[in-house]
C-alpha cells in the first residue's frame, strides 16, 4: 500500500511535526576523541601519579604494591578525573559558542525528570541482574567485586566520596559521552545506531582503566576484563534511555546519581562486607 502524504496545515505546513534532530554542534569528532582521552589520560595518570608519590616517601614496597594502595582511592580521586573532563567541555562549549545547558536536551520541568529517573532505575535492573551473575562466575558467589573490597577510606574521604564525587560525576561522565561525543558521532557517521554502538563500547573500555589492580606480579587483566563487561549493560541500557527520552539527559544524570551515589553510601557504611 502506497502512503499517503498528511495534509498540509494551515499556512501551507505540515500537520506532522519535525522529527528529533541531532543536537547541533559546530565541534566535529576532535572535540569528541579530546574528551575520551582526557578522561582515560587522568584516570591513568592519576593512579600511577600517587602510586610514584607512595613509593617515593615509602609507603609501598614495590610498584604493585603502590598500585594497589593507590587504587583503594579510586573513588576519591574520581573527583580530579570528573573535574578536568568539565574543564575540558566548558573549553569546547566556550570555543563554539555554546551552554552546557543545551548538551542536556530540551528543556523539562522537575516532575518529568523525576518520573524519568525512576524508569531508567527500573530499566537498569536487568544490568544489575547481570553484572550480578557476571560477578559469580568470575569471582565466587556472594564475592564482593575487587574495586569495591579495594576501596578503604578514612571517615572524611568516605564522606567525600558518598557527597561530592557522585555529583561531580554526573555532571561529567553522561554528558561528556551522551551529550558531547555521541552528537558527533552520529553527524560524522551518519548513522545513530552506529554512533551509539561505538560510544557504549568505548564508554565501557574506559572502565578497564579504573582501578588499575596488580596481582601476581602484573595487571590484573581479568579484573579489567571484568570492569568493561560489567558496565556494558548498563551503559547500553543508559544510552538506549538518552533515545527513548528525547535526548533529555537529566533523568538519566538522576538515576545514575541514586545508583552511584546509594553504592557510595553502602560502602562509607560498611553495609557492603
Amino acid at each position: 500500500m502506497t502512503a499517503t502524504p498528511p495534509p498540509p496545515a494551515a499556512g501551507g505546513r505540515s500537520a506532522v511535526g519535525p522529527r528529533p534532530q541531532v543536537p547541533a554542534t559546530t565541534g566535529g569528532v576532535g572535540g569528541a576523541a579530546l574528551v575520551v582521552a582526557t578522561r582515560v589520560g587522568l584516570w591513568l595518570g592519576v593512579q600511577l601519579g600517587l602510586a610514584g608519590l607512595l613509593l617515593l616517601v615509602g609507603e609501598a614496597a614495590t610498584g604493585g604494591e603502590a598500585l594497589n594502595e593507590a587504587a583503594g582511592w579510586w573513588m576519591v580521586y574520581a573527583a580530579l578525573v570528573d573535574l578536568g573532563t568539565l574543564g575540558v567541555i566548558f573549553w569546547l562549549l566556550g570555543r563554539d559558542g555554546r551552554a552546557y545547558r543545551q548538551l542536556l536536551g530540551p528543556a523539562t520541568t522537575a516532575w518529568p525528570v523525576a518520573v524519568g529517573a525512576l524508569g531508567v532505575l527500573a530499566a537498569t535492573m536487568p544490568a544489575v541482574v547481570f553484572s550480578g551473575e557476571l560477578n559469580s562466575a568470575v569471582y565466587g558467589s556472594g564475592a564482593i567485586p575487587p574495586m569495591f573490597t579495594i576501596v578503604d577510606l578514612p571517615p572524611l574521604a568516605s564522606v567525600f566520596s558518598v557527597v561530592v564525587v557522585p555529583l561531580l560525576a554526573e555532571l561529567a561522565e553522561p554528558v561528556a559521552y551522551l551529550g558531547v561525543v555521541l552528537p558527533r558521532l552520529e553527524r560524522r557517521l551518519g548513522r545513530p545506531w552506529l554512533a551509539a554502538t561505538i560510544v557504549v563500547a568505548i564508554w565501557a573500555a574506559e572502565h578497564a582503566c579504573y582501578p588499575l589492580l596488580v596481582s601476581g606480579g602484573g595487571l590484573d587483566w581479568e579484573f579489567a576484563a571484568y570492569r568493561v563487561g560489567s558496565v556494558l549493560p548498563y551503559l547500553a541500557i543508559w544510552t538506549a534511555a538518552y533515545y527513548a527520552l528525547g535526548r533529555r539527559l537529566l533523568p538519566i544524570m538522576a538515576a545514575r546519581w541514586v545508583f552511584n551515589g546509594g553504592t557510595a553510601l553502602a560502602l562509607a557504611l560498611g553495609l557492603v562486607q
